[in-house]
């Protein structure tokens, strides 16, 4: 750890060799230094003269695991084990030095495949187990043994190749309960372009993302490994290695900058299946050993190349941490360094940062918005028909949206919808008041839909809790369907947002109010009412990108005479109190400057009376039912003298009042997906302007007891 609490990996390039090498066979060790987390296979392996072996052990845990052990001796394996994963490969394994109370049993199959090679050494592989099996062998957050993450010393963990879901779980775990551990992420090519966002996400939150080149190109879209490490250096993931099988690996640190190809360790290969895991777990060893990313990407070849001379583990497991010291001693792969990629820089954001809570990433994650809202409609489809059919099944009457922050405001800005589209009444309701005060006397036939983008908001979960045990239908809005709240829910509406890093979010929040808009629409489709509410999304993801453009300057503008002020008012009515909420978040988020929201009309009766000349003032008033009002309320704070920000798709009819403009054609109700854009942007350049960070904490310990405070689920009684 850095003074600031940021991750930065060691760049000594010749520690000595840790003591735990001479460890007597077999030892075991309760907090292990290095912790692989992956699944259990059982291979049955067909060769091409007729030769099998049938069960034998497999997975890329395994492979990584027995990678890492050839560099450290304290190398712990999180799985999960299938009743018919035989004892004796876990006897092995325990054998081998490693860890396993981390391996959890649950009933069921183990994942099987034949693996069937030709003459001409082509590969085929049969996945034997139902399609629904990977998800519920996955390794969990709770399978990670708590005296692991405890240890004085965090272990390095390596996130194995599993569904995306899984990962990102896994992911939160450890970085709240464990911020100081390195984490390196394997991906898995059948779902990178299905999760392509929340996989840029994850790799936001970890120290060492590591896709292969065929994976990489699917994420970027073409096979260039280069130019996309150029692409993805606005992450703030501190290394990027792309695994290239024959060729080697590139590896980037974000530190330099420089790419560097480390070659292959020289071997006869006979069978590729696990190189790339291998490959993983002797990397992150060597990182757990202070080796800089070069000098562990060597140890990593080493690994992989033992793991390549024979068929299935047998091989690996029968090298000594001797003999991959004397390969690597004797032939180390070579490296070579490259032109590193260009990447290319906006002019507002010319200084980016390795720390993911660096707040050049949010202006990047705005740009993302009009995709999100271009997208949601076709990627939530099948979920909303779903979802909308069961509860017009139940005959909900009454809906309630609640949750904590940006999920609230979102919640707040789609209750319009539901009223326009589907006729029913919503209510957003604060989570806390959700829990504590308005749980019992909810009306019946009541569906609460509980919106939180990480699954893992405290009073969210608990307003879940109390909610089923009322009695209430209750819906999970989440992007992560293994969350605490996801397991305290009836139904999952999973959404996908591109997030990067820890900044101020607007892509999460225009990702749930979007899904809670085409819930409303498709409810409505269920009533008889029909809204081509995917067509008004399509073009507000058009409207979206020209309120960008048009919106850049002005923001840009407006944030340089708010430099200096203490506080800034955002006023708002209708489904942009939401707005309004969302701007003065972003405020406090991002510069950190005291935003403050209120009711455009409240404003007349309370603030309006501390409002004077210069005092700064946001008012987000797109045309609908409130416009008029918002006119009368302008005039007043062009009388008092204050500074006016008017957030409309109509131009202001005071000269003094600075624009920030909303392209026009999009109805009232949809109007939030527009004006956070401008709120994100204000908030964005007043950050540039004074140099700070998002979520500027002042230490490891205070991040850890802010998340430690917002996570913490403790159940009330309901008054």
């Amino acid at each position: 750890m850095i003074a600031d609490g940021s991750r930065q990996l060691s760049s000594d390039p010749s520690p000595p060799y840790p003591d735990v090498m001479e460890r007597a066979a077999g030892a075991a060790h309760a907090t292990p230094g290095v912790m692989v987390i992956g699944n259990l296979t059982l291979d049955d392996i067909v060769l091409a003269d007729g030769t099998t072996h049938m069960g034998v052990a497999g997975g890329a845990s395994v492979y990584a695991a027995l990678g890492a052990r050839l560099w450290r001796a304290d190398v712990g394996l999180v799985a999960r084990r299938g009743e018919d994963f035989p004892i004796s490969h876990l006897d092995r394994f325990r054998a081998l030095g490693l860890a396993l109370e981390g391996v959890n049993d649950i009933p069921g199959p183990t994942l099987r495949n034949w693996i069937i090679y030709e003459s001409d050494g082509r590969r085929h592989g049969v996945f034997r187990t139902p399609p629904e099996r990977p998800s519920e062998v996955a390794a969990r957050p709770q399978d990670i043994p708590d005296e692991w993450l405890a240890a004085p010393s965090p272990p390095h963990v390596h996130v194995a190749a599993m569904r995306t879901e899984a990962a990102e779980a896994l992911v939160e775990r450890l970085r709240r309960d464990a911020p100081t551990c390195v984490i390196s992420l394997d991906t898995h090519g059948s779902y990178v372009t299905d999760y392509r966002g929340r996989l840029l996400t994850l790799a936001s939150r970890v120290d060492a993302f590591m896709p292969s080149r065929e994976e990489l190109a699917m994420l970027v879209g073409y096979d260039d490994p280069a130019r996309a490490l150029g692409e993805l250096a606005s992450l703030p993931t501190p290394v990027i290695v792309v695994k290239l099988g024959a060729e080697g690996c590139l590896v980037r640190a974000a530190r330099d900058g420089i790419v560097h190809r480390v070659g292959v360790s020289s071997v006869t290969a006979v069978d590729a299946t696990g190189a790339g895991d291998a490959f993983c777990g002797g990397f992150l060893a060597g990182l757990a050993q202070g080796l800089d990313p070069v000098q562990a990407a060597r140890r990593g070849a080493v690994s992989a190349a033992f793991a390549i001379t024979d068929f299935g583990l047998l091989t690996l497991a029968q090298v000594t941490p001797e003999m991959a010291r004397a390969r690597l001693e004797q032939r180390p792969p070579p490296v070579t360094v490259e032109a590193a990629p260009r990447r290319p820089q906006r002019p507002e954001a010319k200084q980016e940062s390795p720390d993911r809570r660096a707040i050049d990433l949010m202006r990047a994650e705005i740009d993302t918005v009009p995709n999100v809202i271009e997208n949601s409609a076709a990627a939530l489809g099948e979920q909303l028909e779903e979802l909308a059919d069961s509860l017009e099944a139940d005959g909900i009457d009454h809906l309630f949206i609640t949750g904590c922050g940006d999920s609230w405001f979102a919640g707040i800005g789609a209750c319009l919808a539901f009223g326009r589209y589907a006729g029913v009444p919503a209510q957003a309701v604060h989570a806390l008041e959700l829990a504590r005060y308005r749980v019992r006397y909810l009306p019946p036939r009541s569906a609460v839909v509980c919106v939180s983008y990480s699954g893992e908001a405290g009073r969210t979960i608990e307003a879940a809790a109390q909610a089923r045990e009322h009695g209430h239908r209750v819906i999970a809005l989440t992007g992560n369907p293994y969350g605490r709240m996801a397991r305290e829910t009836d139904t999952h509406l999973l959404v996908d947002a591109p997030t990067l890093g820890g900044t101020p979010g607007t892509s999460t929040y225009t990702a749930s109010q979007t899904a809670l808009m085409l819930l409303a629409a498709s409810w409505g489709d269920w009533r008889g009412r029909k809204h081509d509410v995917t067509g008004a999304l399509g073009a507000a993801a058009v409207q979206a990108r020209e309120t960008i453009a048009a919106a850049i300057e002005p923001s840009r503008a407006f944030a340089e005479k708010l430099i200096g002020q203490p506080s800034v008012t955002f006023l708002g009515a209708g489904p942009n109190d939401a707005s309004a909420r969302f701007g003065a978040a972003k405020m406090m988020e991002g510069p950190q400057v005291l935003g403050v929201s209120t009711n455009t009309e409240e404003f007349a009766h309370e603030e309006y009376f501390v409002t004077g000349k210069g005092s700064p003032v946001v008012m987000v008033a797109p045309s609908g039912a409130s416009s008029d009002r918002a006119l009368e309320i302008l005039s007043e704070l062009v009388y008092v003298g204050a500074e006016v920000a008017w957030v409309s798709d109509h131009e202001p009819p005071h000269p003094e009042v600075t624009w920030l403009p909303l392209a026009p054609g999009t109805p009232e109700e949809l109007s939030p997906l527009l004006a956070a854009l401008p709120l994100s942007l204000l908030a964005f350049f007043l950050a540039q302007a004074t140099g700070k960070r998002s979520y500027n904490f002042p230490s490891a310990e205070a991040e850890r007891e802010h998340y430690e405070t917002i996570h913490r689920d403790t159940r009330g009684t309901a008054a």
